[in-house]
């Protein structure tokens, strides 16, 4: 009996002298808990400040916040005597990560993605991009995949890994953009003239910019009229048509151009041809048994 007492005496006397520690932990570990949430918060807020990388707000402030809280529990284990512990926490963790890594090796690939990408800003949330096939504005960006809402309505949500790993094209970074469309005109209508139209018409259209000029060029030779190919620059920051709109717009000025001139013009012209006034060789030609 006097054993007991005398062990349970020296286990409190242990405890005494440890509680000081356990406490200071405790508050420690605490205060790190609530640090991380109120840190985050500040965080998240300063980043939502910014209209480019507000979507990413809830990514940073859960970041922020456990590896706050993740070194808290490695603090008060170092006060508590337990070194030992936290260097195996950590060894742990990295081989318990690297296991994990094989298990999920898509999930860690998209998470570390996300995080080069949220750095690196390759794209900002409202910029039209495209990767692979794929072309849509981003709405967000998140801890495993990218946000994106297509032209018909339609939101994908792309791994990160995949925009990380591919070529990925940012058409609005400067807000400069170069749309072109290609119109066919008979073979009987003087090119230069046909380019000079075209170029004029496409110049003096609304929201088209004056420099870099807009151009045209031909594009090829068809079998029944020539390909002309109309080049035009707009800035999609300040312009108050968008890029399907303002195509339009100059296409019907185009159209419009060579209707008043005369022309004829589309994208499957068949020249006709007057037998009339045609030459004996051509009319022999479209008269089978002729010679």
């Amino acid at each position: 009996m006097d054993f007991v007492i005398e062990s349970l005496r020296t286990d409190w006397q242990s405890f005494l002298g440890f509680s000081p520690r356990l406490i200071y932990a405790t508050v420690l570990l605490w205060v790190f808990w609530i640090a991380g949430r109120v840190v985050g918060r500040i965080i998240g807020r300063v980043v939502g400040k910014s209209e480019s990388i507000r979507g990413n707000m809830g990514f940073v402030q859960r970041l922020v916040t456990w590896a706050l809280r993740f070194a808290g529990v490695l603090m008060a284990l170092g006060v508590m005597g337990f070194q030992g512990v936290a260097a195996s926490v950590l060894a742990t963790g990295g081989i318990l990560a690297i296991v994990l890594g094989f298990a999920f090796k898509e999930i860690g690939e998209n998470l570390l993605a996300g995080i080069f990408l949220l750095f690196s800003r390759p794209f900002e949330l409202g910029d039209l991009i495209r990767t692979g096939d794929l072309v849509g504005t981003v709405r967000a960006l998140d801890i495993r995949s990218v946000h994106i809402r297509t032209a018909d309505a339609c939101d994908v949500y792309v791994p990160n890994a995949q925009i990380f790993s591919q070529e990925l094209y940012n058409y609005t970074r400067d807000g400069l953009r170069r749309p072109d469309f290609i119109i066919g005109v008979a073979y009987h209508d003087e090119p230069e003239q046909v380019i000079a139209l075209l170029e004029s018409a496409t110049r003096s259209t609304s929201n088209v910019l004056a420099e870099p000029q807009a151009f045209v060029a031909i594009h090829s030779f068809a079998a029944n009229y020539i390909e002309y190919r109309v080049f035009f620059y707009m800035d999609t920051n300040n312009s108050t048509r968008n890029i399907t709109a303002l195509t339009n717009d100059v296409m019907i000025s185009c159209w419009r151009v060579l209707r008043d001139a005369g022309m004829t013009f589309s994208t499957d012209v068949t020249t006709a041809l007057d037998i009339q006034s045609a030459p004996a060789f051509c009319i022999e030609g479209l008269q089978p048994g002729i010679k």
